[in-house]
């Protein structure tokens, strides 16, 4: 296993894995051990973060970071990010993910599971500390609103919206709702890059603002 151009990220030279203590799987995903170390296997067909490494991401500010991870669902893709960064606040609304959650939590001492809607930022600022990046994977059609809401709530340094257009508006064509949801961000925030992952994840983007 060898180092990948993203910090904290290794390649056998075909896929992406994250380097942990931990020996068991999260969600099923390939594990390799060596050493005292065990690498998970980071597919782009269950991750849209990782879709996004593989369609040639350029911003990757997760090594010892801080992260509020909106939408943190059973605990995929914020697994892998808990493997790199140094604290993740998961915020979740569903009750039946947020189990799933704790027990991922209750594995991991640098995971924080907040039971929560991410439309009011203001109600877990309480746990949420100076986060330095924003992640965001929410299936609302005010997931725009929801994202600019609490980059300008905590003001981090980096903001990743995975873009879901279908849940949004299904009437239009996703380069759209792209428009569309670029001309608002626009109005808040520098885009940095916005990669088309729909090769892994149908109708869907990777976008990331820089306040």
């Amino acid at each position: 296993m060898k180092k990948s151009k993203y910090e904290g990220v290794y390649t056998d030279g075909r896929g992406y894995y994250t380097k942990t203590t931990y020996r068991e799987s999260v969600y099923g995903e390939k594990i390799i051990h060596e050493g005292k170390w065990f690498y998970r296997h980071w597919p782009p067909s269950r991750s849209k973060l990782s879709a996004a490494m593989h369609l040639g991401l350029k911003n990757f500010p997760f090594k010892n970071s801080r992260v509020l991870y909106l939408g943190a669902a059973t605990g995929t893709t914020l697994s892998h990010v808990s493997d790199i960064a140094d604290l993740v606040w998961g915020i979740e609304i569903s009750p039946i993910s947020m189990h799933s959650l704790i027990h991922l939590a209750e594995k991991r001492n640098n995971i924080i599971p907040i039971l929560e809607d991410a439309r009011y930022p203001e109600k877990y600022a309480i746990f949420v500390k100076h986060p330095d990046v924003i992640y965001q994977d929410v299936s609302q059609r005010d997931q725009v609103q929801i994202f600019i809401r609490n980059m300008k709530f905590y003001n981090p340094k980096y903001g990743f919206l995975m873009l879901k257009t279908r849940t949004i508006d299904m009437r239009k064509k996703p380069k759209d709702v792209l428009k569309d949801s670029r001309k608002v961000l626009e109005d808040h925030f520098k885009i940095s890059e916005i990669i088309n992952i729909s090769k892994y994840q149908n109708d869907h983007y990777a976008i990331v603002v820089i306040p």
